[in-house]
């Protein structure tokens, strides 16, 4: 498992699926898979798209992931590497609970075409606006 996420978008994932204050000894499953990362903890699930590079899942413990999210705080983006012998963050490593190289996304995605070109392609030059400065 590899994926690139900004830390504030990993904490969001981390409060919407309710760790918020863990116990010692809660675990939650960290997942990327379907170009998604996911948070699975005590049945509530969250996702996000983001850069996935390769998939795979881990289950971590859910107060030392905290702690070590927040040494963290000020990095833009964090680079995570999971697999059998632990999660890489950035330069650390920690030990996981388990690995799954082949995750299956924990919910349904429905996804909808884009049916109004206009939001996604560039303005034509007639529909420019210019801008004087004085």
């Amino acid at each position: 498992m590899k994926f690139t996420i900004a830390p504030a978008d990993l904490i969001m994932l981390l409060k919407s699926a309710g760790i918020i204050r863990p116990r010692k000894a809660d675990a939650f499953t960290l997942s990327a898979c379907a170009a998604r990362v996911f948070v699975e903890f005590k049945g509530d699930v969250s996702g996000v798209e983001e850069l996935v590079l390769s998939e795979g899942a881990v289950i971590l413990p859910a107060q030392k992931f905290l702690s070590v999210l927040g040494t963290y705080k000020n990095t833009r983006f964090l680079n995570i590497e999971g697999g059998p012998n632990g999660l890489k963050i950035q330069s650390f490593t920690m030990s996981v609970l388990a690995w799954n190289p082949h995750p299956e996304p924990p919910a349904q995605f429905h996804l909808f075409p884009v049916k109004d070109m206009g939001v996604v392609s560039a303005p034509k030059a007639d529909e420019t606006s210019t801008l004087s400065l004085r």
